[in-house]
């Protein structure tokens, strides 16, 4: 019963603002054999400004850092520590694009706070509290925040209007498709299934 979580933890994850934001609606990826698979199933975000956009992209990217310097710490399994160093680094990535595109001769956006929302804190809560069960709830809400994080980007690189985020926005989507696809792998079947 190792890779048992408790029916709290996996209703707080699975009720998140986040999870019920979600629109239906098949998004596929097509890997370099033709293969096609679904990857999310939520629509692309339209119409977000620019500011709105940098907020919102800063504070994913603060919580999936805050998260996977716990999963690098607190993570039993050797694969699930490796999945948080990777996530990170990418994570680290994005962010350090998104500061770079802040300001040009055109605009200047204000460097977003490194504070995570009031979401963010309370499934960061529940990842310090989850003792044995962290592994498997760190999975669960990678996956789980995938989906509302890449509809953003997906969204501001399709119909974005500010250039230089549109370039960030475009490097996020392949990082999210890969870490979500990692996530959902690394995480146990019957975990999964609930």
């Amino acid at each position: 019963m190792r890779y048992m979580i408790s029916a709290a933890a996996v209703a707080a994850a699975l009720l998140s603002p986040l999870a019920m934001a979600q629109t239906v609606s098949g998004i596929a990826h097509t890997n370099a054999a033709g293969e096609t698979t679904t990857v999310f199933s939520v629509q692309p975000r339209t119409q977000v400004s620019a500011t709105d956009y940098v907020k919102m992209s800063a504070d994913a990217l603060n919580y999936r850092m805050a998260a996977s310097t716990l999963a690098a710490r607190k993570a039993e399994r050797g694969d699930v520590k490796a999945y948080a160093k990777t996530d990170m680094a990418s994570a680290k990535k994005e962010r350090d694009a998104l500061y770079a595109a802040l300001s040009n001769k055109d605009r200047k956006i204000a460097r977003p706070t490194t504070a995570v929302s009031s979401q963010y804190a309370s499934s960061l809560e529940l990842l310090k509290k989850s003792g044995s069960s962290f592994d498997n709830l760190y999975l669960t809400q990678m996956a789980e925040a995938a989906p509302a994080m890449w509809a953003l980007q997906k969204g501001y690189a399709t119909t974005g209007s500010d250039p230089a985020l549109k370039q960030v926005a475009m490097l996020a989507v392949p990082s999210l498709e890969t870490g979500y696809t990692a996530a959902r792998g690394l995480t146990p079947t019957a975990v999964a299934a609930n």
